[in-house]
């Protein structure tokens, strides 16, 4: 550990920029700062999704810096060679805050469960959080995932709601409004999913929907419930019609190929073959305010813990 907090220390140290004058303290602002840290995407379209996060946040934290930085070296680097936008990892961009003088800063989660990115994020806030003297953080916390607490579960179920009667169809992306029939109509969710032992929140949200709707399930690309589970529930329900919906923050890789692409295995044409008329709303949950703010309280509780 001591080896990791300094080399935390080293990195924060040469992000330091020394003025001309000599002088080595930084003024700290008063201000907070809020640093999102999400996996990212490459997708253009799926962007609406963080700039509505961030919109939100902007209203509701008129007076702290919003900052987002991706989790995943991979996106970073392709946006970079492609765009030539630099975007921070969560090490980097702490450094940068706390060139800029923030020592209160709430490191909010954006992803959907407390899995393995969520803990390297957790990992790199309690090094941090060790470093004392003029290069540490008076304040520095984490805000919550989507899925935490019990309530969570209940919050996101009713944020979904507003989506169930937005559809796309075709190439066409403009969302269009239908009354939706719970007996002719399922919503399918589908979820990221992972081996990590954080799946198991699918699983009770998944238990949280079909207790709160009728005819709306959710399955995993890569954890439980599967795409076999979720069919096998599609027909014990003799439904006719299937809406499938992004269970994920964004609507990038996931949400254009394995849920709704023309290959063979997505999990709209494998439901075609079944024999299921379907159609699609290719919204991140992240474009949906609702969902926006449940994230937002993560942060408003974390503020909480400042000293």
């Amino acid at each position: 550990m001591k080896k990791i907090m300094a080399g935390l220390a080293a990195v924060l140290a040469m992000s330091i920029v020394i003025p001309s004058n000599g002088a080595m303290d930084r003024p700290a602002k008063d201000n907070p700062a809020i640093l999102l840290v999400v996996f990212g995407t490459s997708y253009p379209e799926a962007q609406a999704a963080y700039e509505n996060i961030e919109k939100v946040y902007k209203q509701e934290f008129p007076e702290a810096k919003i900052q987002i930085a991706f989790t995943s070296d991979y996106i970073r680097r392709k946006i970079q060679q492609r765009d030539n936008i630099s975007i921070d990892n969560p090490l980097t961009a702490l450094a940068h805050l706390n060139d800029e003088g923030y020592v209160n800063v709430v490191v909010q989660s954006l992803h959907v469960i407390p899995g393995e990115e969520f803990h390297d994020m957790a990992n790199i806030v309690e090094s941090v959080s060790g470093i004392d003297g003029k290069f540490g953080f008076k304040n520095i916390t984490i805000g919550a995932p989507l899925l935490m607490s019990h309530g969570d579960y209940h919050n996101v179920s009713a944020a979904l709601a507003s989506q169930f009667d937005e559809y796309t169809t075709g190439k066409e992306r403009t969302p269009h409004k239908s009354p939706r029939d719970a007996n002719e109509t399922a919503i399918v969710f589908m979820g990221h999913g992972t081996e990590h032992p954080a799946n198991s929140a699918y699983s009770q949200m998944a238990n949280t929907l079909a207790a709160d709707y009728k005819n709306v399930f959710l399955g995993t690309v890569e954890g439980y419930p599967t795409y076999d589970d979720v069919v096998a529930e599609l027909k014990a329900a003799k439904v006719k019609n299937v809406r499938l919906m992004h269970f994920m923050v964004v609507a990038g890789d996931h949400a254009l190929n394995d849920l709704t692409g023309n290959e063979t295995d997505s999990w709209k044409s494998m439901l075609e073959k079944e024999g299921f008329v379907v159609d699609f709303n290719l919204k991140g949950m992240g474009e949906n305010d609702d969902i926006a703010k449940i994230f937002v309280q993560h942060t408003k509780d974390a503020f909480m813990k400042f000293r």
